[in-house]
């Protein structure tokens, strides 16, 4: 988060404009409505998408006036941008993002599943080295091949995706239930097992 504040201290030093990709770690993903919110700064321009349409296609870009007024019509042109149907969905994801309590349950759970996360760390350090991320958004800096345990966890019918630095990503539904946690921490322990070298199979035995 430092570096997010160094950064804009850099950007207003220079007159230059500070632009942040949430596509994925927007709407909600993290706990805030923008990731960047931790970091107690704002950026100038924001870049939105996937989680905005709730699986509907939608993009948008927010910006602040000294930004913005440059986008005056005729300047940028888009095929779809505007489209009715996938608006009314970008609202109706709002009204349920923004409703009283939501983001704090994101906020708990991701807090949640990374002390799980982190006991998973400690309990297999021949498999994971870290765990990291926040809210709903998080990740396991893995010592094996990520695509060894990525397979594990399909295995276990558990859905990860990979990330960069090697690192097992884990990016749940923002309305997963503390049941459903635990359901996929237990299969990532089991997909963990299935991934012990064989030295410590045996001594977990």
């Amino acid at each position: 988060m430092q570096f997010l504040r160094d950064l804009r201290t850099v950007c207003d030093e220079y007159g230059l404009v500070l632009g942040m990709d949430e596509v994925q770690s927007g709407m909600g993903r993290t706990g805030k409505l923008f990731a960047y919110e931790w970091s107690g700064i704002e950026p100038d321009v924001i870049a939105a998408a996937k989680g905005i349409g709730g699986g509907f296609p939608l993009g948008a870009v927010l910006a602040k006036e000294a930004v913005a007024k440059y986008l005056v019509p005729g300047t940028h042109g888009t095929t779809f941008g505007g489209n009715p149907l996938a608006c009314a969905a970008g609202n109706a994801v709002l009204d349920i993002i923004l409703a009283p309590g939501f983001l704090e349950e994101v906020e708990r759970k991701g807090r949640k599943l990374h002390a799980q996360l982190e006991a998973l760390v400690r309990e297999y350090p021949q498999v994971y080295e870290d765990a990291r991320g926040m809210g709903l958004l998080q990740g396991l800096k893995c010592v094996l091949p990520q695509g060894e345990v990525q397979a594990a966890c399909v295995a276990e019918g558990l859905m990860a995706i990979t990330a960069a630095d090697n690192v097992l990503r884990l990016a749940p539904p923002l309305v997963v239930t503390d049941a459903d946690l635990d359901a996929a921490v237990d299969m990532l322990r089991r997909a963990t097992r299935r991934v012990l070298p064989s030295t410590a199979k045996a001594a977990a035995k």
